[in-house]
């Protein structure tokens, strides 16, 4: 699953899951994470999840890179049904005045607006959350022949 661990300075690892960002990646990402944290590790300071990355700063009064590098190795991962998710509905304002790229689009995709309305919003969206921030997202599928 992990495709390399490496030490990232001498106070963290650095776990990569490959680089494409998808779904699958990202669940994976997310079931070490989860994982890792109930396993209340204690020399693990901090996780840091991203879309096909997991950092583990590490307390090295307490441990070293090579014994969590193993545990992280060995890890046996919460089933992916316990991931949790939840549907979020984003307002979108697509008034003329507000949607100045939909002209170019119609042009260079050669479809209406309202076409283009359609395939956009006919469709459910796996969102990634970055950081803090619930409303900062990361749309990954795009549907093809809207990417302009």
């Amino acid at each position: 699953m992990i495709k390399n661990i490496s030490n990232l300075g001498d106070a963290a690892l650095y776990c990569d899951f490959g680089n494409s960002i998808n779904k699958e990646i990202n669940s994976k990402v997310i079931r070490y994470f989860q994982s890792i944290r109930n396993q209340k590790i204690q020399a693990s300071i901090n996780l840091t999840p991203s879309y096909n990355k997991l950092i583990i700063s590490l307390d090295l009064t307490k441990t070293n890179s090579n014994k969590i590098k193993k545990i992280s190795e060995n890890i046996s991962l919460d089933p992916l049904e316990n991931l949790s998710s939840k549907k979020s509905e984003i307002p979108v304002c697509c008034n003329e005045k507000f949607s100045l790229d939909l002209e170019r689009l119609e042009k260079k995709l050669n479809l209406n607006r309202n076409k283009m309305l359609d395939i956009y919003f006919n469709k459910e969206y796996f969102c990634y959350m970055t950081g803090y921030i619930e409303w900062m997202l990361f749309i990954v599928e795009w549907k093809i022949g809207l990417q302009g």
